[in-house]
């Protein structure tokens, strides 16, 4: 059973996608979570939500920070911890996609901006916040990507991010063990925003659906409930692990 009653959690890019939806899961389990993303209209709408499936009404800590700025990495930790003044739980789930294709123009600046904001601002959250995990006997659960398994020539540098996000988690479950846990969950395709800059979205996930050998593409609710599970102490024999929730892409036939 998942229990997280009056657990303390700090879930990055909590606006919208796996990140709201794990804060709501969090939330209605009796967590209290500090939401943390660019849009602070978004970030009230999910805070409010989350206060109403609280069991205890827990108003969550909202936080409008941009990763790519190491100063807001920083004020993240501070604000969540200047409330909670303790730490269970940290989910490293902000981060973004490359544009760029190798080669083309400014293509370099975008991907320091990806490895900025998916490996450079986990790491550094992850220092300031291990004091208090340790203190606690915390979970850390990096939300990564089949991306960082298997390559996409099209999004190079974000495959890139993800690989070495996997190999941070397992890095940190050494170092941090036996007082932290640190696990890596790997999505694959998700009915999220991810793809919202693409032309046509709904046509996206429509042909990953049907490349998946179980014709579907995960909801966010699917990768919170696997989130849940790496945060709480049902999963606590665990640590070092990359749990992949991809809908079989990693399996699939690659001559279909």
């Amino acid at each position: 059973m998942i229990d997280l009653d009056d657990k303390t959690a700090l879930i990055t890019g909590s606006s919208d996608g796996i990140g709201a939806a794990t804060a709501l899961l969090f939330s209605s389990l009796g967590a209290k979570v500090a939401i943390v993303g660019r849009d602070k209209a978004k970030l009230n709408k999910v805070a409010e939500r989350c206060e109403a499936k609280s069991p205890h009404n827990y108003k969550p800590v909202v936080i409008k920070a941009d990763f790519a700025k190491d100063e807001d990495v920083v004020r993240t930790f501070q604000e969540t911890i200047s409330v909670f003044k303790k730490l269970d739980i940290l989910v490293n789930n902000a981060g973004i996609a490359s544009t760029k294709a190798f080669g083309d123009p400014d293509y370099l600046n975008d991907y320091d901006r990806v490895m900025q904001i998916n490996v450079r601002a986990v790491v550094r959250l992850t220092e300031l916040c291990v004091p208090h995990l340790t203190r606690d006997y915390g979970s850390i659960v990096n939300v990564s990507s089949v991306a960082g398994l298997r390559p996409n020539p099209g999004s190079w540098s974000y495959c890139m991010s993800k690989a070495a996000l996997d190999m941070f988690t397992k890095s940190m479950a050494g170092k941090l063990a036996p007082h932290i846990r640190v696990n890596s969950v790997n999505p694959g395709g998700t009915r999220t925003n991810f793809f919202s800059s693409r032309p046509d979205p709904k046509a996206i996930l429509t042909l990953l659906a049907d490349k998946q050998p179980l014709k579907r593409v995960a909801e966010p609710q699917d990768i919170a409930n696997l989130i849940a599970f790496l945060a709480s102490d049902a999963s606590r024999n665990m640590t070092g692990s990359i749990v992949v929730s991809d809908t079989g892409l990693l399996v699939a036939d690659p001559y279909r």
